[in-house]
């Protein structure tokens, strides 16, 4: 048996916006007393917002579901293993029940959990408005001397720049430095326009100047990638998910004033790392949202979720 809905409380807020954040792989951690794993992708099969205020929004967000970003997690969770493999290798006995590879959604995510400014960790409730006790849920830490004489810790996320220099760094973006370690062409190989379309062999049965025309187009159309190269800041700044191309999570809801619907709900949703962003806000003065969300069932402990590394 599994505990799949949980019900959440944006508490009032202001006219400022304001930001939340929801770990489902925590909360089902907790409220289930089994461990959640962090790094898979979990089905919401809804999300209905019980009560929202007319004169009010919340809007909803997640990390990409893109090949990079889950290249990037392989690549961080490759990398944590090895940082603990060499203590592991001769000490074994010291990994926890609980050792798990935990990286945050984003800075501010980060920065919401870890010093409880610029936003709120949403806590599921019951019915009688009494919230989930937890026990320790802690993201994981890199450890690494980053060619200076002390040793530098920071925590990872999936989206966003590097915050900090070698020595000092805080955060670690995974998509932009997945991308920056990259072997990337740049750019396709390229004809010249002019000479291939005046070639001989290529105009032997032109009557006209309608190969030339064909052929200029076959060659200038389409022979750049649909998505952004690089402009010279770094490979992976232009990934979406790194600092120059959409390093927010993206939005997939959203219930304001404008939503006529009562109960509006959002269907089957797959949430990477099960984190949630949640932008909040009142038009007029105060307000509160309730939230029922529904996992999907399925075979991992009762849900439906997919392995991410």
């Amino acid at each position: 048996m599994t505990q799949r809905y949980l019900k959440y409380r944006i508490p009032a807020s202001t006219t400022t916006p304001a930001t939340a954040f929801i770990n489902l792989a925590r909360d089902l951690s907790a409220i289930n007393r089994q461990l959640f794993r962090q790094t898979r992708s979990y089905r919401v099969k809804s999300i209905r917002v019980a009560d929202g205020d007319v004169n009010g929004s919340v809007e909803f967000a997640c990390a990409p579901n893109t090949w990079a970003m889950k290249g990037s997690l392989k690549r961080a969770f490759k990398r944590w293993n090895e940082m603990n493999a060499q203590v592991l290798k001769d000490q074994p006995n010291l990994k926890s029940k609980w050792h798990d590879f935990k990286p945050y959604l984003s800075a501010t995510h980060m920065q919401v959990y870890e010093a409880g400014s610029g936003g709120t960790m949403l806590t599921p409730v019951d019915i009688g408005g009494q919230a989930l006790q937890y026990g320790e849920w802690l993201h994981s830490t890199f450890e690494s001397p980053d060619s200076t004489s002390s040793v530098d810790g920071y925590k990872v996320g999936i989206l966003g720049a590097q915050i900090g220099s070698p020595g000092t760094i805080d955060y670690v973006g995974l998509i932009e430095s997945y991308g920056n370690t990259r072997t990337t062409v740049t750019e396709t190989p390229q004809a010249n326009t002019n000479l291939a379309s005046d070639d001989p062999l290529l105009n032997l049965l032109d009557a006209g100047t309608q190969f030339d025309e064909v052929a200029e187009n076959i060659i200038d159309e389409n022979d750049l990638p649909p998505y952004k190269l690089n402009d010279g800041s770094g490979f992976g700044t232009e990934y979406v998910g790194g600092q120059n191309n959409m390093r927010f999570p993206l939005q997939f809801g959203e219930v304001s004033s404008n939503d006529n619907r009562a109960n509006p709900v959002f269907y089957n949703i797959d949430i990477p790392l099960g984190v949630i962003r949640l932008d909040h806000q009142t038009f007029t003065g105060t307000t509160s949202f309730t939230l029922l969300v529904e996992l999907a069932p399925g075979g991992y402990k009762g849900v439906h979720s997919e392995a991410l590394v």
